[in-house]
């Protein structure tokens, strides 16, 4: 028998000649189609339809399955196949997703099924912080000037949890510092997993995002530093979990580049990605 290993979000996949065909994708229309397994765990979170109004035309999977591809190939929402619902109809029911405040509750429902099915607790109690600044196309939006990383856009400012899943995200001008933007991130965290008690960063996060965390309760803030005679890349303790997680979810193309000219719809973007990452987590155990 042949086999190989993988991991998602820190799990040990086994491929086999038996269960191979239930992971394959190739007999599907396009690779970012949802699976019959993810849409059984997604639909039952998808926002009901009104009760008033014009019935709709498009069966809501298919519209699923639209902006996915968006996302997952980064084209624009007018280049969408003609053998996808609309761009327009994709892109409405996005916003309305966006806007709703949708994603984050989808999202933070599969990390507490996907922790639970890899037999940790629900909510977490440890959860690693990290930021990346992105170039931004968007024709008009805020942005920033990075300069230790030269990039004029935007950062994205992240908390995942030990295993990489990602729990909230804030979007923020490239020139905000590392610091200034965790604060508000971990303030929000808090409130979605109340019961935290130790939050990891790096030596870019300053006594005053230690104070204003340790405010919030009796919580330990554990900076992990980057050795100082380093050359190149180094593996850092628990930190390389939350930079593991900005490369698997950049995946998709949408964002290798920040398209949106509102900072809550790029925000939206990160949560999609991750809400694909756990859909395929939880069903391929």
């Amino acid at each position: 028998m042949s086999y190989r290993h993988e991991l998602l979000n820190g799990v040990a996949l086994v491929w086999t000649d038996e269960n191979r065909s239930r992971y394959d994708r190739r007999d599907q229309r396009y690779p970012s189609d949802i699976t019959n397994e993810e849409w059984v765990t997604l639909e039952p979170l998808l926002p009901v339809a009104k009760g008033t109004g014009r019935p709709r035309t498009y069966v809501l999977r298919e519209v699923l399955n639209g902006i996915r591809y968006v996302q997952r190939y980064g084209i624009p929402w007018d280049a969408m196949p003609k053998d996808l619902p609309p761009g327009s109809i994709c892109y409405d029911y996005w916003r309305l997703l966006t806007d709703g405040g949708h994603l984050e509750r989808i999202n933070q429902v599969l990390v507490m099924a996907d922790r639970e099915q890899s037999g940790r607790e629900a909510s977490p109690t440890l959860v690693i912080l990290d930021a990346q600044s992105v170039k931004c196309d968007a024709p008009q939006g805020e942005r920033g000037y990075d300069a230790a990383k030269k990039v004029v856009g935007r950062k994205r400012h992240i908390a995942v949890d030990t295993d990489g899943r990602l729990l909230a995200v804030k979007i923020t001008s490239a020139n905000v510092q590392d610091q200034v933007g965790g604060i508000p991130l971990v303030k929000r965290l808090v409130k979605l997993c109340p019961w935290i008690k130790t939050v990891v960063v790096d030596g870019g996060y300053k006594t005053s995002f230690i104070e204003a965390i340790q405010a919030t309760g009796n919580r330990i803030v554990e900076v992990v530093k980057r050795p100082d005679f380093a050359k190149g890349f180094v593996l850092l303790p628990k930190r390389w979990r939350v930079e593991q997680s900005i490369g698997a979810l950049t995946i998709s193309r949408r964002l290798k580049v920040d398209y949106e000219t509102l900072i809550h719809v790029s925000a939206a973007t990160m949560m999609f990605a991750s809400i694909g990452r756990l859909l395929a987590s939880i069903t391929m155990r």
